[in-house]
């Protein structure tokens, strides 16, 4: 089943590519296989061979969006936390290990813990990271030094976050796990007007907090700011409660009182009268004069007409050979490096040459525009995380062309990999890139008089992102030092920007529809590069700005930036053929299949567990994942997930996950899902008004024929098909039996659905693709359920489909479930999307457990 979803996903992206049929699927098991077959050994047209490109490189342009959007500005502030905060839900078992900090508040903190009932222990880093794999771990601390934070510290710390990776995921799977960051900023992450910021490279421990919560769900993640206390042990106890509560992710804490971030949106800023230094004055760009770093740069000597010193660790440009001169395709190029060369070369030094090439002609571009453009610049190479080859560059620039009067840090490099994946040195190259670069341009011109200090982060460090720890550690540490210099630079514009996703470099559609799907757009060259002149000259504006296009900030934080609700075990479903018979009746290729009716009844349930008096009401973004195999001899045992209940207006909704394992206990995901709840029910009013009329005439004059429908008599709920049209199906269904009839201890005494008629939904979906296409079709996603009556009537329902997109490989459509006297709604299903493949109908007609020994289980 899964494969054929994939495969016609894969043929309607790639109508050029060759057809897939049913004899191909016997032979089709793995991606590898699907690709050799689509391109006949080669990559296929529409597919684009993207590398990871960690040469010098200016910030974001990996991101993607819509171009030319209004670019929205945003900032943080604090705000005092009110209102009580449940317990957070942690494993009865497994040590918390909190890391020592140089101080007694780490000792402080572990009593607290210990005496609040949890085995704790403190921790060095080093020892720690050695032994988190092999020990039970319900929590980890990681503590900012005393005596403050520096560079080795993250090269120390990153290796024991990887290490314990494993084992808190595995506790937040049975019962729930924590992982915790304390920095030292203000107690309120260097947001407060009226404070010091204490340890600014402390501060991105954040950003590893909020990637964890990203990509843990099973574990709560927590970043504390701790400010000024009259002592260690008023500091350790407002931690160990901030520990032990359910709160948001990023939390600061002083003597005033728990302190929260919000975020907030800022007016568009207006050209400045006044330019925040005089033409020829000379700013240093990092980023190698490329890329988005080169849109800003040349909008910078538009502005302004400053002396621009752009460096980056390319080689300098130098004259082409006349062989070289004439060419621009890159085959050429690459072709005539072979030529012109004595030795062999390997195509990785092909490959490099090339880029050495490219990457020179552009930064020759640049400078011409710059140069157009009223400015003057040049380029130098250095690699800026050696501060005292910056430090003797920037000398030899003062004394050619002036004091240094501006900074603009664009450098950055990417190395995107998930925690447990990623390695300690491309950890090192991403941070070094971005810190050590910064601390050097500091370093080097401590004694200047800065009128402008503009440091390229991202919003990574502000929200965290799957795959990007390192890079979101790095731009919270710039934010940071932004804000340290905002304070001691009085005179100075500092600001660092996390900029959303640029129209530019590593765009691929894959990262369009994950930007797309949370609102945000791609900001466009020209629109960024006139923020950010009009940044520079905002003096006294916010220091730390959140640029993005399409939406902004505010508007989407509470939407899709933040991380998901961690979940826990509801309750455990131990399957088998004798104890759920019904099961027998929905057999597809020999093999039993779970229907999706019955998946949503229990995960409906598991979200009433914890939230009792409340009334299941639907759910939103119903998706199959993968399927449960497991022999007729054996107990297969499933756990239903359940996170938060989050309320959204009058709804109250709860994240839902169907899991199981394998032989090694390796949990994967079944089915997903968002249950919503209610306390009283509302009415629903119809909106599928015109009821297919046309007559249907059913094959063999039998509904249930085994050359469409598959099912068993359990579930031949169809009564009467009332009409059938390109535009929709209608039928009259039978309700389903009471829950002791299908399953010998059922959950409940009635269904919180009724599976047999939402399966027949589905049914009369195959009927009509049958009708449609000659194929058969299988549900794999709902997008929106809701039930407007407590249960279905004990008469059945009335079933009207309404088909809103037909598609080769496919079909979408809306149902609705109706009284079948008054015709009134008891419910409705929108955005229903079946596969459709020609390759079902052989898969049908094997509807009987040919081996009772072994009888694989999966979710349709």
């Amino acid at each position: 089943i899964k494969r054929v979803e994939i495969l016609s996903a894969l043929q309607e992206r790639l109508p050029g590519s060759p057809v897939i049929g049913p004899e191909h699927l016997g032979s089709l098991h793995t991606l590898g296989e699907i690709a050799a077959h689509l391109g006949a050994g080669t990559a296929p047209a529409g597919f684009s061979s993207d590398r990871s490109d960690q040469s010098d490189r200016s910030e974001d342009n990996h991101d993607t969006g819509s171009a030319g959007q209004t670019v929205h500005r945003s900032t943080v502030v604090p705000i005092l936390i009110t209102g009580s905060t449940r317990k957070l839900p942690l494993a009865d078992s497994g040590a918390i290990w909190v890391t020592d900090d140089g101080s007694d508040f780490s000792s402080t903190l572990c009593d607290l813990l210990r005496a609040a009932g949890r085995d704790t222990k403190k921790v060095a880093i080093k020892e720690a990271c050695i032994n988190a794999s092999r020990t039970e771990l319900a929590g980890l601390v990681i503590c900012a030094p005393v005596g403050g934070t520096d560079n080795n510290f993250y090269e120390q710390t990153f290796p024991l976050l990887k290490s314990a990776a494993a084992a808190l995921r595995r506790s937040g799977e049975n019962g729930g796990a924590l992982f915790a960051s304390i920095s030292r900023l203000d107690g309120s992450f260097g947001f407060g007007t009226d404070s010091a910021v204490i340890d600014p490279l402390s501060g991105g421990l954040a950003g590893m907090a909020k990637t964890a919560a990203h990509e843990w769900n099973e574990v709560s993640c927590k970043a504390i700011d701790l400010g000024t206390f009259s002592d260690c042990a008023a500091a350790a106890e407002a931690v160990a409660n901030e520990l032990l509560l359910d709160g948001p992710l990023e939390v600061g804490l002083t003597p005033a009182g728990r302190i929260a971030l919000k975020t907030i949106d800022l007016p568009e800023l207006s050209h400045q009268a006044t330019a925040p230094f005089q033409a020829g004055d000379v700013v240093v760009i990092t980023g190698g004069g490329r890329g988005v770093t080169s849109a800003a740069a040349i909008a910078l000597a538009a502005a302004y007409k400053p002396q621009l010193v752009l460096l980056g660790r390319s080689q300098e440009f130098q004259n082409e050979p006349e062989w070289l001169s004439p060419l621009g395709d890159e085959s050429q190029i690459k072709r005539a490096i072979l030529e012109h060369t004595a030795e062999k070369l390997h195509p990785r030094e092909i490959e490099e040459r090339y880029r050495a090439i490219a990457a020179g002609r552009e930064l020759k571009e640049t400078l011409a525009k710059i140069a157009e453009a009223g400015g003057r610049a040049i380029y130098r190479s250095v690699d800026i995380r050696d501060a005292a080859a910056v430090s003797v560059l920037l000398d030899k620039i003062r004394q050619e062309y002036g004091p240094i009067r501006g900074i603009v840090h664009g450098a950055g490099v990417l190395a995107d990999r998930l925690i447990s994946d990623k390695t300690p040195e491309q950890f090192s190259q991403v941070y070094d890139t971005k810190v050590k670069g910064l601390q050097a341009l500091l370093a080097a011109t401590v004694q200047d008089d800065l009128c402008c200090i503009v440091m390229f982060s991202s919003t990574t460090g502000r929200f965290g992102r799957s795959g990007q720890v390192d890079y979101a550690v790095a731009n919270e540490v710039l934010n940071k030092l932004a804000q340290t210099e905002a304070r001691r630079r009085s005179a100075c514009r500092a600001v660092s920007i996390n900029w959303g996703p640029w129209d530019g470099g590593m765009v691929t559609p894959s990262l369009k529809k994950v930007f797309a799907g949370e609102g945000i757009g791609l900001i466009g060259l020209k629109e960024g590069s006139e923020l950010l002149v009009r940044e520079i000259a905002a003096a006294g504006e916010a220091v730390e700005i959140i640029a993005l296009a399409g939406a902004s900030a505010a508007s989407l934080t509470g939407a899709s930036l933040p991380p998901e609700t961690p979940l826990t075990e509801a309750f455990r479903l131990n399957l088998t053929i004798e104890d759920f018979p019904f099961i027998r009746s929905h057999v597809i290729d020999g093999k039993a299949v779970l229907p999706m009716a019955m998946a949503v009844e229990w995960l409906a349930h598991g979200a009433l567990h914890g939230n009792p008096g409340f009334r299941f009401h639907g759910f939103n973004n119903l998706r199959i994942c993968k399927g449960i195999i497991f022999d007729q001899g054996s107990t297969c045992s499933l756990r239903v997930m359940a996170g938060r209940a989050e309320k959204h207006d009058s709804l109250f909704v709860v994240p839902v996950e169907l899991t199981g394992s394998n032989a090694d206990g390796h949990s994967f995901l079944h089915v997903r899902a968002e249950i919503v709840l209610v306390s009283k029910l509302p009415k629903g009013i119809r909106s599928i008004i015109d009821v297919p009329s046309a007559p249907y005439a059913p094959g063999n004059d039998a509904i249930y024929d085994q050359e469409r429908l598959f099912h068993g008599s359990d579930l031949h709920g169809i009564e009467q098909v009332g009409g059938c049209s390109a535009k929709g199906i209608t039928a009259l269904v039978k309700a389903a039996p009471k829950p002791e009839l299908w399953i010998k201890q059922p959950l409940r005494t009635i269904w919180l659905t009724d599976p047999l008629v939402i399966d027949c939904a589905f049914q009369l979906m195959i009927l009509w693709s049958f009708e449609r296409s000659g194929s058969g079709s299988l549900p794999s996603f709902v997008g929106r359920y809701r039930q407007f009556q407590e249960n279905f009537p004990s008469e059945g329902a009335q079933i009207v489909i309404r088909v809103t997109e037909e598609r080769n490989h496919g079909a979408s459509a809306d149902i609705e479930f109706l009284e079948r006297t008054s015709g009134k709604l008891i419910a409705r299903l929108e955005n229903y999307e079946c596969i459709i493949d020609s390759s079902l109908q052989k898969a049908f007609r094997r509807n009987q457990l040919t081996q009772p020994q072994c009888v694989e289980l999966e979710v349709a």
